[in-house]
């Protein structure tokens, strides 16, 4: 009994760098996706693996948004004060050895909006357009991208109504990413930023909310039209 405990204690104390954690997630989500896909309908789809891959990436990232919610306070005093803060992360997030429980801990991930706060002050901000869009993401766009995952391959509805949930959901993204580049421009949060990290930080992280997205909508638009799952099968 006590080497059970033991075995279990050291089990969960196990910790490996965060980037790890995150192949972890993306192979268990996609491949187990792609596999699930395989076995109902004996096809590698590749608008079903490129949607299930983009849907993997922000259902983690909905749980990084939620996090901005809940530790706005401490990015706030992290971003603000860095020497008054004793409590203030240090070093490479993403090489951080870390437990299973601490990849799911909010405290975690509002490192990786400090980070992004350099780019993009507004996210040290409860007041910016940043903030609420993303935190707004986190919340409304979980389940139904869970959702879409899911009945991608498993027939729980109709392909009409998929296609509308995925009408709402990457047309919701679209848009909002787009609303997000206006305002950063706009409101001239580029000035002072090196053209690199502009380019590869700002540019490439968000612009795969506007070219997946749009896969996405193309993709309900033939589940509707065609009311077949041809165009995933």
């Amino acid at each position: 009994m006590e080497s059970s405990v033991s075995a279990s204690a050291v089990s969960a104390a196990r910790r490996y760098p965060v980037w790890i954690w995150l192949v972890a997630w993306m192979i268990a989500l996609v491949g187990g996706s792609v596999l699930l896909h395989w076995s109902w309908h004996g096809v590698v789809n590749g608008w079903q693996i490129t949607l299930a891959f983009f849907l993997a990436i922000n259902l983690l990232i909905c749980g990084w948004e939620i996090s901005l919610w809940h530790r706005i306070a401490d990015i706030r005093r992290w971003f603000h004060d860095p020497r008054g803060s004793d409590d203030r992360p240090r070093g490479n997030l993403y090489t951080t050895p870390v437990s299973a429980r601490e990849f799911a801990s909010t405290r975690l991930w509002a490192r990786t909006w400090l980070g992004y706060a350099y780019w993009d002050d507004g996210y040290a901000d409860p007041k910016s357009f940043g903030f609420a869009i993303d935190v707004g993401n986190g919340f409304s766009t979980a389940l139904p991208s869970a959702f879409f995952l899911v009945a991608m391959t498993v027939p729980l509805v109709s392909p009409v109504v998929l296609g509308i949930v995925g009408l709402l959901l990457f047309y919701q993204k679209f848009y909002c990413t787009c609303l997000y580049f206006f305002q950063y421009f706009y409101n001239q949060r580029w000035r002072e930023r090196s053209l690199g990290g502009l380019i590869g930080v700002v540019g490439g992280t968000n612009s795969a909310w506007l070219v997946f997205p749009a896969i996405g909508f193309y993709v309900s638009v033939r589940l509707v039209v065609e009311r077949s799952f041809d165009v995933l099968r």
